[in-house]
């Protein structure tokens, strides 16, 4: 078994960034097929709507729950009966997660059903969409859980190679669905991604076998550990759930508030956001959250500070990086990605405005995962909770009030001042669980200046007129510039830093 140290969570996070990357190229191939086969329209507005509700599912329990309940149960339940005890914990977990995800899908669907009788236009096919998709919740819940065994045991391949077959199924189904009309793509669509969430769920399971634990779940009367863990379940999706949550109500309030077309801008500004937030968070959240869930089930509180930060700085520092870079980048990202088919120039400008408005997002919603783990690894459910609760009715009341006047940009304002909101509640709390601030203030412009370097570069190089008429070759260079510039900053201002991270990176291998 992997230990929970820095180098075991370089490796983590190795693993689950180079496939998040193959993912995300896939992702902006598959996104760019969906802007052109669907442009700015009422269709694909109504797909984001169906497509968030079991995606936001999956968010949830694959980069949430299953690192803040199930991988400390499973620890806890070795710490005091051993492997076997650990086994037979996950079983019995698995077992009543499936009861409980068919039950939820049964009830999801009646639900939309109800809904469907009395509905029309949009909402009609936002809804018909939901009921064919909402049985997706099912394999990438069971595929998610299966990912808890696989990240303790430090096998991450399964779980990172999980959303790049999605996205080949998804892609695949975009090109053969070219000389159908929309609506035809569209109802295909949906029943194409329940097949990609059955791939993702057999995926896990040959490294679920090599990590020694059992394929066929349980379905006997829980035992204490399963009903602690399941107790811990609720709180922790709330704990996680903010971002997520509030992207939801942004796609449902833009749907009904601004125009159902609208709603488009919102789907493809999430799926340019994920690349950073994907390629840099949830892949280090990965490699971090069991190292703190081993030093959280063992309360060593000094060691759980010091990993923490050692995770929250270099967060901080390439999150900010990203940020600047996207933002300098963003317009002429949009133009060259999505400006063909049915996507229109002055569509890409409204878009860039949207990224823009998501943008500062970006580093709060990073350090908040962090500190949520860190929290929840100590068995705190609550705090995290009531940062959400503030959090999530904060971004719905910025939502009511800004988008009749600013329209759809302001569903980004919102959510940037509710992560904001939620970053400041959880740094509050610290203390009360042993817990410092997990960033040094003395420090805050070392991490601050790479991100300069990130977004001066792409400026400088959009200065060149000698590849005006290159704009593929000028975005690239632009790009590369940024990264390079940012690592020559970092290794100038953070050497010790940059010489950990060489050096974990290295015996990660």
């Amino acid at each position: 078994m992997v230990g929970g140290t820095a180098h075991a969570a370089a490796r983590g996070f190795l693993t689950t960034s180079s496939l998040t990357l193959v993912s995300r190229i896939l992702g902006f191939v598959r996104d760019l097929g969906m802007a052109s086969l669907f442009g700015v329209s009422p269709l694909l507005g109504a797909f984001a709507i169906a497509w968030a509700l079991p995606n936001t599912f999956r968010r949830l329990l694959g980069e949430g729950v299953v690192g803040s309940a199930v991988l400390p149960a499973l620890d806890r339940a070795h710490q005091e009966g051993g492997e076997d005890a650990a086994r037979d914990l996950y079983s019995r977990f698995h077992g009543w997660i499936l009861l409980l995800l068919v039950s939820f899908c049964a009830f999801g669907l009646w639900v939309l059903h109800s809904f469907l009788q009395s509905a029309e236009g949009s909402e009609n096919q936002a809804l018909a969409m939901a009921s064919s998709l909402f049985p997706y919740v099912v394999p990438v819940c069971l595929a998610a859980i299966a990912t808890a065994p696989q990240h303790r045991a430090g096998r991450f391949l399964g779980p990172a190679l999980a959303p790049v077959l999605l996205n080949l199924v998804w892609i695949v189904w975009i090109f053969a669905a070219f000389d159908r009309t929309p609506q035809e793509a569209a109802r295909g669509l949906c029943f194409v991604l329940i097949l990609g969430g059955v791939l993702q769920w057999a995926v896990q399971q040959p490294g679920l076998k090599r990590a020694g634990f059992p394929l066929i779940p349980r379905f006997g009367d829980p035992s204490g550990r399963v009903r602690a863990t399941l107790k811990q379940f609720a709180p922790a999706l709330l704990g996680l759930a903010a971002l997520q949550i509030n992207t939801l109500v942004d796609q449902v309030l833009v749907y009904r508030l601004v125009d159902a077309s609208a709603n488009s801008y919102i789907y493809l500004s999430e799926r340019l956001l994920q690349l950073p937030y994907a390629l840099l968070v949830i892949a280090g959240l990965v490699g971090t959250t069991p190292w703190f869930t081993r030093l959280g089930a063992g309360r060593q509180l000094p060691e759980l500070n010091r990993a923490l930060r050692i995770a929250c700085e270099p967060t901080l520092a390439v999150t900010l990086c990203a940020a600047v870079g996207l933002a300098v980048l963003a317009l002429p990202i949009v133009h060259l990605l999505f400006v063909r088919g049915e996507f229109a120039p002055e569509d890409a400008t409204v878009l860039a405005a949207v990224v823009l408005a998501y943008i500062p997002s970006l580093p709060f919603a990073a350090l908040a995962a962090q500190m949520v783990r860190a929290r929840q690894a100590l068995g705190d459910y609550r705090g995290p909770s009531i940062a959400a609760a503030i959090c999530v009715p904060l971004n719905l009341l910025l939502d009511f009030f800004l988008l009749p006047k600013y329209g759809v940009v302001a569903a980004g304002w919102a959510t940037s001042c509710a992560m904001a909101a939620q970053f400041f509640v959880l740094a509050a709390g610290q203390s009360r669980h042993g817990l410092a601030f997990p960033l040094a203030l003395r420090r805050l412009p070392h991490l601050l200046l790479p991100a300069l370097g990130a977004g001066f570069a792409p400026f400088l190089v959009f200065r060149l007129p000698i590849l005006e008429n290159s704009p593929w070759l000028l975005l690239t260079l632009a790009l590369l510039s940024g990264m390079v510039a940012a690592c020559v900053v970092a290794a100038v201002v953070l050497p010790g830093e940059w010489r950990a991270m060489l050096s974990a990176l290295r015996k990660s291998r």
